[in-house]
């Protein structure tokens, strides 16, 4: 039996790639067909990917309904229920902050939705799976995952970026984490500082995750291994094969180096706070 934190969470993590995955793991990235650089049409963070993904898999019938993350009043995040592509698109933009979206898959599950899609993290995306894989009935959940080093606590990202940019965050129309900078956009001027300026505004439980890309995703999206103005798309499962089939957009390659440079870098994190645990026992 696994005797510390980091082998159960190996041994749960294999028994879902089992059942959701049908192709060999890739070692430093996880199962996936295709990995590619991709801009849309779509005005959004990065090219605007997860967006276009989204209003397809209405177009097509692929889900009536789509858990994402709207920002709320000034810089805050709240989880929202879309059902059509025009609310997808008020939803656009990555927030950087930590919320709970498996509390609105369980209600959308039990309401009786059968055709469900979740934006979210990769610890989210683990939580996820959990709850699918003890249902019963013929609910069908298809996981659009985000590349995630971190999250933010919400107000202590504020006092930081005051202190630091003499920013409010409140005012911010945007926000992005770009080759190690966080930048903020206020009445069209931009502010940055590194990510790493910002520890104290991490949330401490990211420091025991270590899956950057989202592995458990059926499409994992990000930055990472991409230009701006593209988004990075690995695409890992049969259900996002078919969500991303057809798709309107311009293809780059991705560079899959740069990203398992950071996948390798944030599992050694964890391995390295899940062992400070372990000894502690």
């Amino acid at each position: 039996m696994p005797d510390n934190k980091a082998e159960k969470t190996q041994k749960y993590k294999v028994e879902i790639e089992q059942k959701c995955f049908e192709i060999t793991k890739d070692e430093d990235l996880g199962n996936y067909f295709n990995i590619f650089s991709a801009k849309t049409d779509i005005e959004g963070q990065d090219g605007g990917v997860v967006s276009a993904l989204l209003v397809k898999g209405f177009e097509e019938g692929l889900f009536n309904a789509a858990i994402v993350v709207r920002r709320g009043d000034g810089y805050s995040a709240e989880v929202v229920v879309a059902e059509n592509p025009s609310e997808v698109l008020v939803a656009r933009g990555t927030k950087y902050l930590k919320v709970n979206v498996t509390k609105k898959l369980r209600e959308l599950i039990n309401q009786g939705k059968k055709r469900i899609a979740v934006v979210c993290t990769p610890c989210e995306a683990k939580a996820a799976r959990k709850i699918q894989q003890t249902l019963k009935n013929d609910c069908e959940i298809t996981i659009i995952g985000l590349f995630c080093f971190e999250a933010f606590n919400c107000a202590k990202i504020k006092e930081e970026v005051k202190s630091l940019l003499g920013v409010d965050l409140d005012k911010a129309q945007k926000t992005q984490v770009r080759q190690g900078k966080f930048t903020v956009f206020v009445d069209g001027k931009e502010y940055s500082c590194k990510v790493n300026d910002l520890n104290a505004a991490a949330e401490k439980v990211c420091r025991y995750c270590g899956d950057f890309t989202a592995e458990l995703a059926d499409v994992s999206v990000g930055s990472v291994g991409s230009k701006k103005g593209y988004s990075t798309v690995i695409v890992r499962s049969k259900i996002g094969e078919k969500l991303i089939k057809n798709l309107n957009v311009v293809k780059e390659m991705a560079d899959r180096e740069e990203i398992v440079r950071l996948s390798k870098f944030k599992q050694k994190r964890a391995e390295k706070c899940l062992a400070t645990i372990n000894k502690t026992k």
